[in-house]
């Protein structure tokens, strides 16, 4: 039976937080943000549609209600009117990574990897630390059996003194995919070390010491990860 190995980082797809800005007149902007950002977090995406529109009607080119309404647009799965309106916050703010990102992963939810990559790269020349955009497109090579590309791109961000569990781990299954199952075991160690709490990666050691044969250090790491599991649940 093939082993598997579990990807992480799934967390990276999904957008970047809600701007939650604070005003206090009733015919602010920034109170309306307030208002709808409240009603997004009580699941009431209809009403916080029309109090962010509320917002650009006072103010069209606030930029925190263009954002908003983009973050709220894609929850509700409106990905066209999202991509308008992060492309309006652009327009107002064209430096700003973290839209670029949330683009990026609006393209990969609609099965348009290579607009999203190209998204995420943006972002990070615009943030060369961030690590979200960097294990998004790790992650999407990795989905795409591109190992070699992304093993690039997780060796850069190491190379960058950024050190992530998620990349050590990633770059872990990489390496495993290749048949490099010594750089693989390393990697495994490495993230273990930053974070010995994910169950995910010590399950991902524990196949790996298997295609070695090194029956007892896999049968270690499998009773680790079952002691985890066991907490989570």
């Amino acid at each position: 039976m093939r082993s598997i190995l579990y990807l992480r980082g799934i967390l990276l797809l999904l957008s970047l937080g809600l701007l939650i800005v604070v005003g206090c007149g009733v015919q602010d902007p920034d109170n309306y943000n307030r208002q709808g950002v409240s009603l997004v977090n009580q699941g009431n995406t209809d009403e916080a549609l029309k109090i962010f529109k509320k917002a650009l009607k006072i103010d069209p080119n606030n930029r925190d209600a263009h954002y908003n309404l983009a973050i709220t647009y894609d929850k509700k799965g409106m990905f066209k009117e999202a991509i308008e309106e992060y492309r309006t916050v652009l327009e107002l703010y064209p430096y700003d990574p973290v839209t670029f990102y949330n683009i990026g992963v609006i393209y990969a939810k609609s099965n348009m990897q290579d607009a999203a990559i190209l998204s995420w790269q943006k972002a990070i020349e615009l943030k060369p630390d961030f690590l979200d955009a960097y294990n998004a497109i790790g992650f999407t090579y990795l989905q795409r059996k591109q190992f070699d590309d992304a093993i690039k791109v997780y060796t850069k961000v190491l190379e960058t003194k950024l050190e992530d569990a998620n990349i050590h781990n990633n770059l872990g299954i990489a390496y495993s995919e290749k048949g490099l199952v010594d750089e693989a075991i390393n990697e495994f160690k490495k993230s273990i070390q930053i974070n010995p709490a994910i169950a995910m990666v010590h399950k991902n050691l524990e196949n790996t010491y298997r295609k070695k044969g090194l029956e007892k250090d896999a049968d270690n790491e499998l009773k680790i990860y079952e002691e985890l599991t066991k907490k989570t649940n």
